[in-house]
Formats: structure tokens, C-alpha cells, sequence
């Protein structure tokens, strides 16, 4: 039985969707999660990398950009990995973090939530339009007496305040 374990923090590139080589296809969803430890001039930042599978990565990979705050629920995960240290091959140790649930963290953005209808056989695609950002629905003259919708702050106001610091980011090649 092993434990959850939440984090919270910004995602630091556009979560990578790819899928199994084996008769099924299983989707999985790759990404790294910025989360940030102390104040000032203690901060550190910790990059944390990210494994979803199934209708989450794909449902993670239609609905999530980089520099998003994001809220992600799960469990460690070890592995070993072979690498070259001082000429010599060594298995080495590696803790991942799979993904059970994941979020936009409402903190900094809102989100509209509609339930996605897959067909087995075919690409998923949601119930509503496929689409990132919220665009504001055209207004209907004729309900003068509700009050309007209000407007989705813009992508470039809510990305300043949650953008991961890309400088120390790990490298694309790396593993997630």
C-alpha cells in the first residue's frame, strides 16, 4: 500500500503525450512540475517529473500548458536506470512520481470543466471545443437583465504570475 503525495507547482514545458508500443496503446503523459520550498533567499526550486497514463494523460495533454499552476496527486515511484559514471555502466536508482489525479490550481486562473465522451475506436475529443483558453460567449441582446459573463484574465497576465523559472529547468532530453 503505498501513500499519496500532492504537489503543487507550475508546469515547466507542454506535458508530452505519447503511447504504448504494445497491442493496447496505452496513452501516457509526460511532464515536469516546478514546486518551490521556502522564502527569499532560501527558495529553492525542485523539478519534479510527472507519468499519467490512460484517459488522465490524454485528458492532461488537451488541457494543460506550460507555465500553468498545477495541482498533482499520486505516488513515488522507483526505477533503475543504466548510466556511465567514471567510464564504468552502473544501475542507478530513480524516483518518479506517477500521477493518480491532476488540476489546474484555481489560485491564479479559472477553469471550465466539461466531461470528455470518447469512442473507443476513435481519437478522444471532448464534449465542447477542444480548445486552452476560454473565449467569452458572444452576448444575447435580448437578456439585458443578467449580469455578463466575466472575462477570463488574459493568458499573458496569468502566465507572469505562475511561470516556472526556465533557466534552471531541466534540458528537453532529460528525463521527465
Amino acid at each position: 500500500m503505498s501513500a499519496n503525495v500532492t504537489i503543487i507547482g507550475n508546469l515547466v514545458r507542454e506535458p508530452k503525450l505519447s503511447y504504448s508500443a504494445s497491442e493496447n496503446k496505452t496513452a501516457i503523459c509526460r511532464f515536469s512540475v516546478a514546486v518551490e520550498q521556502g522564502f527569499q533567499e532560501s527558495k529553492k526550486t525542485h523539478f519534479v517529473p510527472v507519468t499519467v497514463f490512460g484517459d488522465l494523460a490524454e485528458n492532461v495533454a488537451s488541457s494543460l500548458a506550460k507555465g500553468q499552476s498545477v495541482i498533482v496527486v499520486g505516488r513515488l515511484d522507483t526505477y533503475t536506470k543504466q548510466v556511465e559514471i567514471d567510464g564504468e555502466e552502473k544501475g542507478i536508482t530513480m524516483v518518479g512520481f506517477i500521477g493518480d489525479f491532476v488540476g489546474p490550481s484555481l489560485k491564479w486562473a479559472t477553469a471550465k470543466v466539461s466531461k470528455v465522451e470518447r469512442d473507443r475506436d476513435e481519437t478522444p475529443a471532448p464534449a465542447a471545443a477542444k480548445s486552452r483558453t476560454k473565449a467569452a460567449a458572444p452576448a444575447d441582446d435580448d437578456e439585458e437583465d443578467e449580469a455578463p459573463a466575466p472575462k477570463a484574465r488574459p493568458a499573458s497576465a496569468a502566465k507572469s504570475r505562475a511561470k516556472a523559472p526556465a533557466a534552471t529547468a531541466p534540458d528537453e532530453d532529460d528525463d521527465f
